[in-house]
């Protein structure tokens, strides 16, 4: 086991400790992350309002913070009331929601599995505002991936072998796999040789491209985000496997908010496409508009997160 240790060491920047365990979690930063407040442009004075977000970290703070600032920013500007946008950026999507339950945050934009254990753990803390379209869609899907190299064409044949995690709590980066892995009757402490939570798709997608992992699960949009980038990514890596189709990743609202801060942040985000200033923030994220939440989005994700029995 030493020398897989030595090698990972030498690939990975921040990876944490390992166990002597042949079956074992290590927690993997391709990047290192830090988990901070970052202020947009103003900081909130003593008599400003700040309007505090976060925005699960489905892609890596340096590609996500300046786009979902700007957007968000907006958003506390439409509100009005001289609130200031406070940008709250942490690495785990379990610290976001104890952010949340703690009432320290006003808004977020949440992974879809993130939000399920949210309202398992207090049903009351948010009201779900709104969610993303994104190509025309309110739904995605989980991805397996590998090296374009590898010979594995299913999650089956990936026993054994080294898998990357985005998070204990992400739907596609991980609950997913976990549900397939149960149909077997197996776990991936059982099933893999060796997991490691990147913290952001994107991460996880390097580590495969890189050749540090063996495979990954990850968000398709976020996937097709880093394809538009580099195309030459398919050269790297190519999918085994998709997950049905779940419910698009909610943006909530803290329920210490007054009811007219909730609705009138759900009417901003929906309005936002109908100007060109707002429809290019939007853009900017590849957000075609914001809709809302249709009864039942959310029901084949809900199946997939409950725990065994």
């Amino acid at each position: 086991m030493g020398g897989w240790k030595a090698w990972v060491t030498t690939a990975l920047l921040g990876l944490s400790a390992c166990e002597q365990s042949p079956f074992r979690e290590v927690h993997v930063d391709i990047r290192p992350v830090q988990a901070e407040v970052l202020p947009l442009a103003r900081p909130a004075t003593a008599t400003t309002k700040p309007f505090r977000v976060s925005v699960a970290g489905m892609e890596s703070p340096s590609g996500t913070y300046a786009a979902w600032s700007r957007l968000f920013g907006e958003v506390a500007h439409r509100l009005g009331g001289g609130m200031e946008l406070e940008f709250v950026q942490r690495r785990t999507y379990a610290e976001v929601n104890e952010l949340l339950m703690k009432g320290e945050l006003d808004a977020a934009l949440l992974c879809t599995g993130g939000y399920l254990e949210l309202q398992r753990r207090d049903p009351g803390a948010v009201e779900v505002v709104a969610v993303p379209i994104i190509n025309g869609s309110d739904a995605y899907q989980s991805l397996i991936i590998v090296p374009a190299s590898s010979q594995a064409q299913s999650l089956r044949q990936l026993e054994g072998r080294r898998f990357a995690f985005t998070d204990e709590l992400s739907l596609t980066g991980r609950a997913w796999v976990v549900h397939e892995l149960r149909a077997q009757g197996k776990t991936p402490e059982t099933f893999f040789g060796a997991t490691s939570f990147t913290r952001s798709h994107d991460r996880s997608v390097s580590a495969v491209a890189r050749g540090v992992v063996d495979g990954a699960s990850v968000h398709s949009i976020v996937f097709q985000h880093l394809l538009e980038k580099d195309p030459a990514l398919l050269d790297k890596v190519r999918v085994i496997q998709r997950s049905p189709e779940f419910g698009m990743t909610p943006v909530v609202a803290s329920q210490k908010l007054s009811r007219g801060t909730r609705a009138g942040l759900r009417e901003v985000l929906l309005e936002l496409s109908e100007d060109p200033e707002g429809a290019a923030l939007l853009s900017s994220l590849r957000i075609n508009r914001f809709a809302l939440a249709l009864p039942g989005l959310f029901d084949s994700a809900y199946d997939v997160v409950q725990p065994a029995p």
